[in-house]
């Protein structure tokens, strides 16, 4: 049987999964005066704004958690509202930065710390601490998307600590499966794909019949597929089409279309596609239908030189037989090939058109020697015209 490790693929020793701190030391968070105490925690604010109701908990919270040991039966709960108060603020703060300057959404994410060469897969609670964001880029932003952003890094690093003290300290803590999902989410959120990797494993490996154990693979996947890392995207992507059929699944199936699409796969780029469709017609979400619908022609006429008969078959199956689907995806198949200069598949792609739709022969065919005449290809004008004539159509 494999393991988990085995399905998030393999990685050469010098790439473990396990992470040391960078420089040989912690590197120092971003601070916040206006939001921290002698404590360093970060404190209520007379000010607090619209935060107000969220920093007093985390103070209470903090201070609660001062005056209690180890063995409280009630520490385990109070670490797990931290972590998730501090996640929230963190969210919170990144969301008011994007709001304040757009181009935080691109701001690159810090260099990933390298694990020592030969080290294996570490568990979750052996977690880096943040390494810090590139300053040349932090300010090049807003004087306020920068104040925002940092004190969004603040509370995320705290928030992680909180998390890793809860795994460390109450290993058997009855909700550890939501805890796991949350921290790996905040590296990946950070843009620490390789931190991230070793919790997911914990929350796979220790809670397999978690119900958030997609979610898991879901987060992972979505980091691989926005860093353009199709391979391992596919992967897990793969892996979540497994369970239930949900929403979440047929989205999934969706994006593992798209994967295998960039890495050439067609055929089973097509495969997952056609199950996507049709998982999301019975559970949702509306929304992918559309998104495969209009994505479809894209990825057949990605197959060079395209086989007309085998697109009109796809497009068939894919919108199981619905035929205003089917000319519509036909037509835009049409198209995007005439787009790419490839007028003759596109004038093949209305042929197979014809044959379907009889009725419509003549305005089809007229269409084909308009795409002939584009073309400045007199040999393929000729051919269109004679089959106009064939076809008892005025040229």
């Amino acid at each position: 049987m494999r393991t988990v490790a085995s399905l998030f693929f393999p990685f050469g020793l010098g790439l473990s999964l396990a992470l040391a701190g960078c420089g040989g030391g912690e590197t120092p968070e971003p601070k916040d005066p206006s939001s921290e105490g002698s404590s360093g925690k970060p404190q209520p604010q007379a000010d607090a704004g619209p935060d107000a109701a969220l920093l007093g908990e985390v103070a209470q919270l903090n201070q609660l958690l001062a005056s209690i040991d180890k063995s409280d039966p009630g520490r385990p709960k109070a670490l797990a509202r931290l972590g998730e108060l501090l996640a929230e603020l963190s969210k919170n703060n990144r969301d008011r930065a994007l709001a304040a300057d757009p181009n935080v959404s691109s701001l690159p994410p810090p260099a990933e710390p390298k694990a020592a060469e030969g080290e294996i897969e570490a568990p979750a609670k052996a977690g880096p601490v943040l390494p810090p964001r590139n300053a040349a880029a932090v300010k090049r932003l807003k004087p306020e998307a920068q104040k925002l952003i940092q004190k969004a890094d603040m509370y995320a690093a705290e928030a992680i600590k909180a998390h890793r003290k809860l795994i460390a300290d109450h290993p058997d803590y009855k909700d550890m499966d939501k805890v796991l999902l949350r921290l790996g989410g905040l590296y990946v959120a950070y843009g620490q794909g390789s931190a991230a990797r070793p919790v997911y494993f914990e929350l796979i490996e220790k809670h397999p019949k978690s119900p958030l154990v997609p979610e898991a693979y879901w987060n992972f996947a979505e980091f691989f597929f926005n860093a353009e890392d199709h391979e391992n995207a596919y992967k897990l992507y793969a892996r979540i089409v497994e369970y239930t059929p949900s929403e979440r699944t047929s989205v999934a199936g969706y994006r593992l279309a798209l994967s295998l699409h960039k890495l050439s796969r067609l055929d089973e780029s097509w495969k997952a596609l056609e199950g996507a469709a049709s998982a999301a017609r019975i559970h949702g979400p509306a929304g992918t239908v559309d998104e495969i619908y209009r994505d479809a022609p894209k990825l057949a006429a990605t197959r060079k030189p395209l086989s007309a008969k085998d697109a009109a078959a796809f497009f068939v199956r894919l919108a199981e037989s619905n035929e205003d689907v089917i000319k519509q995806e036909l037509n835009r198949l049409a198209q995007i090939l005439e787009d790419e200069g490839r007028p003759l598949e596109a004038t093949e792609v209305l042929h197979v058109m014809i044959d379907r739709y009889k009725a419509e022969k003549c305005a089809i065919q007229a269409r084909a020697i308009e795409i002939a005449t584009r073309s400045g290809n007199n040999a393929i004008r000729a051919d269109e015209v004679n089959r106009s004539l064939r076809l008892g159509c005025k040229p």
